[in-house]
């Protein structure tokens, strides 16, 4: 059989035919699906991890868990979502796992209001150069729980919009908006205490 050549981004549901073949054992094909959306993985995952090795390591994790999981897959939702999903339970786990906090760096925030985060990256640029920032950062939202870490890191750093976090942990929208207003509160209360403005 000749090595399979990625799929057609263009093609109307061009996952399927692919997910198909891996799910009947065809690594070629999985292959392909790899290759495609490698880079989406990383994207995702560069939050969660402190460095290369370990961000290599999550995206290797993410399409083994996808492999074994594979069966299970239904054409309902795109190939892409529920590989993400995949992904993000990946990055809670390591976070989890090492203690530690998934804003490994700033970004452009999200347009969802007024970021708190921008507070940090105002005062830390002011102050020190961006490896300073990013200490800063570390160590103020270090103190927040796994999963407001997570929430904040997918809305602003990711800049996935909040009904689809929802959807990759599995709430209502309304539950989201929820998590989403407490987890900034806690935020502003840590930045507050640490004599931030915003």
């Amino acid at each position: 059989m000749p090595p399979a050549s990625p799929p057609d981004p263009h093609a109307r549901d061009e996952d399927l035919p692919w997910v198909r073949r891996a799910q009947a054992g065809d690594m070629d094909a999985f292959d392909a699906l790899v290759g495609k959306y490698q880079s989406a993985m990383i994207a995702l995952l560069h939050r969660f991890a402190p460095n290369r090795a370990d961000l290599e390591d999550m995206v290797q994790e993410t399409f083994v868990h996808a492999w074994r999981a594979l069966a299970g897959w239904q054409p309902d939702k795109p190939f892409l979502h529920w590989l993400k999903r995949i992904g993000v339970r990946v990055g809670l786990e390591f976070c989890r796992k090492h203690q530690r906090s998934p804003f490994s760096q700033l970004s452009e925030r999200a347009e969802a209001g007024p970021d708190p985060l921008d507070a940090i990256a105002a005062s830390a640029s002011a102050n020190g150069p961006a490896c300073d920032a990013a200490d800063e950062v570390q160590f103020i939202l270090s103190h927040l729980p796994a999963e407001d870490r997570a929430l904040l890191t997918l809305l602003y750093l990711n800049e996935m919009p909040l009904a689809e976090i929802a959807e990759q942990f599995g709430w209502s929208r309304a539950n989201a908006k929820i998590k989403s207003f407490r987890a900034r509160q806690r935020l502003k209360t840590l930045l507050a205490r640490h004599e931030y403005t915003f």
